[in-house]
């Protein structure tokens, strides 16, 4: 495949929309960072409908409008309202205690100790206050994690019999979707879900390995077991949303049945207890809605879910090792001139139409590439820089470049060519991929045909208006007037005869060169390829006079009408017009190797012509040629024998002349044309 060598502006234009892009890119705005990361969101939800390895020992405990209806009943034994007091808590802690959970995280925060809360009676009769009751759970199962926000701490009492603290702060995008979370706090307090998930796999969060300038925070644990958490320079990292609420992986629980277990334990009924969470990673939050424990949002799987989903999520993540990990800007870079530069090259090589096809092409590819690397590797590519961005502004920008100069090509061909070839030669002219004007050498047949008898005519009539004045003795304005309208018959009559000559050569797909005053230049083969040159500027010539015979028929009828004229204009004082006479045309053919170009500049007289020995050659064969004849060189001879052999088979051997500025005779042939063969 030959390659279309780029020219400097294009160069220039593409350079400057990559640049222009990565700056665009670099400023980091928030309009195009809401249109990437809903496009992350998008591969998110596809990523749901393959399947992928969580982890299967996650639980929620979810606090549901039953379960506040339940406590407020008082079928649990106890009765209290909206707000339960801590003991509720402390019962629930007992009960996944005795169930063998794994670790409790509870995403409700206990800010401060509530001593107005009414006080637990102990299995002795004794009271103790709900607070305490409450510490004194988490003291025994030794597996709690409360609720840390930066502007709320529990109480001492709750953290010191607490195993650990887990930050449950969310910081949503500008958008109001939630899709990152912070590793630890200000305070040094991890993320809920990290210490879920580091408890799991017995992960070292007080030794951490901290590198946020490369972007990574790596855990490590016994056996060799090491975490790397990909994160920004703030410590943020993506959530890899894999879990909703309702997935079948997820145990859910209402905590009223919890609560009720808790009951039938107390009273020593025993023989219908469960024991679903043993082992189990339980978060406990709140499914309530139409108050102040209401904690839903949008996250890039939903428009309205349970933002508790966060931790296990993000416990999820740890536990697998399956992280979300971003494209860095560097990368992204690349990406944006990689394409952008490709897009460009197949812009630039191919035509519109399939260049417009390639780059679509090019673009489902890499959006493809996009959801499979999302999907499979968690792997997020950018996509609206490099295809917004990239490849469709490139593109359109070179679309627009090239409609802007190959439109403007098209004019200075058609204003070069629409008169001198034939409409379907134009035609092919503007459609071709590449055209060459600058000069090339080419193998042509140069087509030279003199009206004879022009010059006699002219001077006849020159002199009959002359002595016309003289004789009747015309005053000056009159006899300018006489001699103008002389002149104007003139050139029409030429003009005539070289425009039948002229409608001939582009019938037959010739380059009309010019008009040498009353000869005609033509030529074939150039600047469109023609594999049969030869025999279509014979047939043209062919034509041509037999154009130029019918021409001469039509003269003679209207010279009748003339004499009639002629004496409305005698009794006018006006000179008699001149007969029409018959003139003939002669024509001499050549074919050979030429230059082929356009000679002279844009700023004064540019013309598409040929030129060389072959070409004088021609001309010189038009010259001895005679009236009504057709003379042909013994290589257009030989071309005929290949592309038009019964044309070839009338033609006529005539004796070898001798041409001027060619040393030996030239074997020439004569094409009758009055009874040519059928075409």
């Amino acid at each position: 495949m030959k390659f279309k060598p780029f020219k400097r502006a294009p160069v220039i234009l593409t350079v400057s929309v990559l640049v222009f892009v990565c700056g665009v890119r670099f400023l980091q705005l928030d309009f195009f960072e809401r249109l990437e990361r809903m496009t992350c969101d998008l591969r998110a939800r596809a990523a749901l409908r393959f399947p992928a390895p969580a982890a299967t020992n996650l639980a929620f405990i979810s606090i549901e409008e039953s379960s506040i209806t339940a406590v407020r009943s008082g079928i649990l034994g106890y009765r209290y309202g909206l707000y339960w007091p801590r003991q509720v808590y402390g019962r629930l802690v007992e009960e996944l205690s005795a169930q063998g959970a794994r670790t409790v995280a509870f995403d409700v925060l206990f800010g401060e100790l509530r001593h107005d809360h009414p006080p637990v009676q102990m299995a002795d009769g004794s009271l103790m206050e709900s607070d305490d009751f409450f510490a004194m759970q988490m003291h025994r199962a030794g597996n709690v994690l409360l609720a840390v926000e930066p502007d709320l701490v529990p109480p001492d009492l709750f953290l010191t019999n607490a195993l650990a603290p887990g930050d449950i702060s969310t910081e949503r995008d500008s958008d109001g979707v939630l899709r990152r979370a912070r590793a630890f706090d200000n305070q040094g307090i991890w993320d809920m879900g990290i210490v879920l998930a580091a408890l799991e796999l017995n992960l070292d969060l007080a030794h951490p390995d901290l590198d946020l300038a490369h972007g990574r925070i790596t855990l490590r644990g016994a056996k060799g077991v090491e975490r790397v958490i990909p994160v920004d320079r703030d410590g943020y990292f993506y959530i890899d949303w894999r879990l909703k609420v309702d997935d079948p992986r997820l145990l859910r629980a209402p905590v009223e049945s919890l609560l009720q277990q808790d009951k039938q334990r107390l009273l020593g009924q025993t023989n219908e207890l469960r024991d679903d969470f043993r082992g189990k990673l339980v978060i406990v939050g709140s499914a309530a809605q139409g108050n102040d424990l209401t904690d839903r949002g949008a996250t890039p799987l939903e428009k309205d879910t349970l933002l508790v989903s966060k931790h296990w999520n993000v416990a999820n993540s740890v536990i697998t090792g399956q992280f979300i990990r971003r494209a860095s800007l560097p990368m992204e870079f690349a990406l944006i001139i990689f394409l952008g530069a490709l897009t460009a090259f197949l812009t630039w090589q191919m035509r519109a139409f399939a260049a417009s096809a390639a780059v679509l092409l090019l673009l489902l590819a890499y959006v493809a590439a996009g959801f499979y690397a999302f999907v499979e590797f968690r792997c997020w590519l950018p996509l609206v820089f490099p295809i917004a961005g990239a490849m469709l502004v490139e593109h359109l920008s070179l679309v627009t470049y090239r409609v802007v100069f190959e439109q403007r090509e098209q004019r200075r061909v058609r204003s070069v060519f629409s008169k001198i070839v034939s409409p379907d030669v134009m035609n092919e002219l503007l459609g071709a991929k590449k055209l060459s004007l600058g000069g090339a050498r080419r193998e042509v047949t140069m087509f030279f045909a003199d009206v004879r008898g022009f010059t006699t005519l002219t001077d006849e009539m020159q002199q009959g208006v002359a002595d016309f004045i003289r004789e009747h003795q015309l005053e000056a304005d009159v006899a300018e007037i006489c001699i103008e309208e002389s002149a104007q018959e003139t050139l029409e009559t030429v003009n005539l005869y070289l425009t039948t000559v002229a409608d001939a050569v582009k019938k037959h797909g010739g380059t009309l060169d010019k008009y040498i005053g009353d000869c005609v230049m033509a030529f074939w083969g150039a600047p469109t390829p023609n594999e049969k040159h030869a025999s279509d500027c014979v047939w043209a010539a062919i034509d041509a006079q037999r154009a130029i015979c019918d021409l001469n028929e039509k003269r003679s009828a209207q010279d009748a009408a003339r004499e009639t004229e002629n004496r409305t204009r005698l009794s006018a004082g006006l000179p008699p017009r001149p007969p029409l006479r018959a003139l003939q045309l002669g024509t001499g053919i050549n074919t050979g190797l030429a230059t082929v170009g356009l000679m002279g500049s844009d700023a004064h007289i540019l013309n598409y012509t040929v030129f060389g020995r072959e070409v004088n050659l021609a001309s010189r064969l038009e010259s001895v040629s005679g009236s009504g004849r057709i003379i042909i060189s013994n290589t257009t001879y030989n071309h005929l024998l290949r592309e038009d052999p019964a044309l070839a088979s009338i033609c006529i051997e005539m004796f070898p002349v001798t041409i001027k500025g060619i040393r030996d005779a030239v074997r020439i042939y004569e094409v009758p044309w009055q009874t040519p063969p059928a075409k």
